[in-house]
């Protein structure tokens, strides 16, 4: 069904309204006045189809639209996609078919990840205020920075700035209980 580009409602009756120009002012028999402006886009003619045409006789054809051109394959399934079908997501390329069956499976389309490194961080951060539960949690920060560098990063550009300061702050951590437990032993045995 083709729209006609020309047609506009009136915002007080609702009467259709018809204008030659984007931008030019347009009175409705009610005495509403109005300016429509269009974008360029809205007026152009589609053919409703992307992607081109098989030209010569034996090129790859798009395995859902038959008549186009095929532009790669699905690195996925295989099949040949036309310019239409085609969907880039990160270095790979799907068809339309396994992006649908990737929305059912979370293994296939990463959406969120973990961030290790800012757990960790946190479990850093929190074992400076509670210094009695520093000696369980610093070891376990430091597992969480390890992890965070060694686990695939964010969806989104990150440094590694927040692992390696949840390194540094837990073994700052460690060393101390390890240093105040060391101390008050020798000090018990210098007492015996």
């Amino acid at each position: 069904m083709a729209i006609d580009s020309t047609v506009e409602h009136c915002h007080t009756c609702l009467a259709p309204l018809r204008y030659e120009k984007s931008g030019e002012p347009v009175v409705c028999h009610c005495g509403a006045q109005a300016t429509l402006f269009i974008y360029p886009a809205m007026l152009r003619t589609h053919s409703g189809e992307a992607g081109e045409a098989i030209q010569a006789e034996g090129e790859s054809a798009c395995f859902l639209h038959a008549g186009k051109r095929a532009v790669g394959a699905c690195d996925s399934c295989g099949r040949f996609v036309c310019a239409l079908c085609r969907i880039e997501w990160g270095q790979r390329v799907l068809c339309p078919a396994c992006v649908s069956a990737a929305e059912k499976r979370t293994d296939l389309l990463v959406r969120s990840r973990p961030l290790y490194d800012s757990m960790a961080l946190a479990v850093a951060g929190v074992s400076l205020l509670l210094l009695e539960v520093s000696l369980l949690t610093a070891p376990f920060a430091i597992w969480l920075a390890i992890r965070g560098l060694r686990a695939p990063g964010s969806l989104t550009p990150r440094t590694k700035v927040r692992a390696w300061l949840a390194i540094i702050l837990a073994t700052v951590e460690f060393v101390g209980w390890t240093w105040l437990m060391v101390y008050l032993v020798l000090k018990m045995r210098m007492r015996a």
